[in-house]
């Protein structure tokens, strides 16, 4: 999953319609994209992001329980899409409760409302009548391969999608997801548990599901977000900040408490959208991922095998992201949250 490649051939037919030509390279390799997601702390930095890229076209956001209950997690989203003036994107509710298992939040975490210390007006932004499946099938039908999905909380809408039309999967261009926790750097352990990464482990049904389905799979696990040079250092965020903006107050009540707590934090969804808008800042690593479902104390574990045998038969499903160019992205990412381009 690259970025398009610009037909140079067809620039003369853009400049007759009065278009330049950065117009038309950013016409041939806009992303078109489905958020789907648990708001979260992470989550509103990640929904900042895309919707200051104009790399990416965001087609829906679709809602799953995660980080918060879904009521809730659909209320911020309303909040954050109203907070940045977005009105004609469709939000719509998914799941209330993982496929199998009991919905647990991570307010212990993100706090009781889900977006830390911030206090967003409730919102007058309508939620969309279809459900996250329609909507992601719809969507689905009408863009095809230029589609990608961008699941940055538990995979239980996308599971369903599948359940609903096995053929997704091949349909779309394929996904960028936040999660996993995959051992191939000294940073890939668990945040939920010794082995295993909040998002699968919610869910781990739905990501067996969705990792042995056939799609293309870009996977941003711990081994990369909470790898210390990725994170952002309380004095870099302290210098976003202090430029006193809109938006910079918002990042300020959202963080701030888990900035101090923990010297700074990860930007688990911020870098899956990230290489969403820009793959060429990152390394991956294909490699067969299986989800552990049943294990009393490795429930949400993603099992990579790397005995050399095993690994030369196993069929790749995912491609895991290793290593990020760390200049490039945290200044993407702090730029285009403070929507400074």
């Amino acid at each position: 999953m690259g970025v398009v490649r610009f037909p140079w051939g067809l620039i003369k037919l853009f400049y007759p319609f009065g278009l330049t030509l950065l117009d038309a390279v950013r016409c041939f390799s806009l992303r078109h994209i489905i958020i789907d997601t648990d708001p979260g702390i992470d989550d509103a930095l990640a929904l900042m992001l895309a919707f200051s890229s104009p790399e990416l076209k965001v087609e829906a956001v679709t809602t799953v329980p995660g980080n918060v209950n879904q009521d809730k997690a659909h209320r911020n989203a309303l909040k954050l899409l109203e907070f940045l003036g977005v009105e004609d994107i469709p939000v719509a509710r998914g799941a209330e409760r993982p496929l199998l298992r009991k919905m647990r939040d991570a307010e212990d975490v993100h706090g009781e409302t889900g977006l830390g210390n911030a206090i967003l007006p409730e919102p007058k932004l309508k939620s969309d009548p279809r459900g996250a499946v329609e909507l992601i099938l719809e969507k689905a039908d009408a863009l095809g391969k230029r589609l990608i999905i961008v699941p940055i909380g538990p995979l239980t809408n996308i599971a369903s999608s599948i359940l609903a039309e096995p053929k997704l999967p091949k349909m779309i261009g394929g996904l960028v997801m936040m999660g996993g926790s995959f051992g191939l750097t000294p940073y890939g352990v668990g945040n939920v548990s010794a082995v295993a990464e909040f998002n699968v482990w919610h869910d781990p049904e739905a990501a067996s599901i969705v990792f042995n389905s056939g799609a293309p799979i870009v996977a941003a696990g711990l081994d990369v977000t909470t790898y210390p040079d990725y994170r952002l250092s309380l004095a870099r965020f302290e210098e976003m900040i202090k430029k006193g903006t809109r938006r910079a107050k918002l990042v300020d009540s959202l963080c701030r408490s888990m900035a101090e707590r923990s010297n700074g934090f990860s930007l688990h969804d911020p870098m899956a959208m990230s290489y969403t808008i820009d793959p060429t800042m990152f390394k991956t690593e294909k490699h067969r991922v299986d989800v552990e479902i049943k294990g009393e104390l490795t429930q949400g574990m993603t099992v990579i095998d790397r005995r050399p045998l095993h690994r030369a038969r196993a069929e790749a499903n995912a491609e895991v992201i290793v290593s990020v160019d760390a200049p490039r992205f945290l200044g993407l990412v702090t730029r285009r949250v403070l929507g400074e381009g």
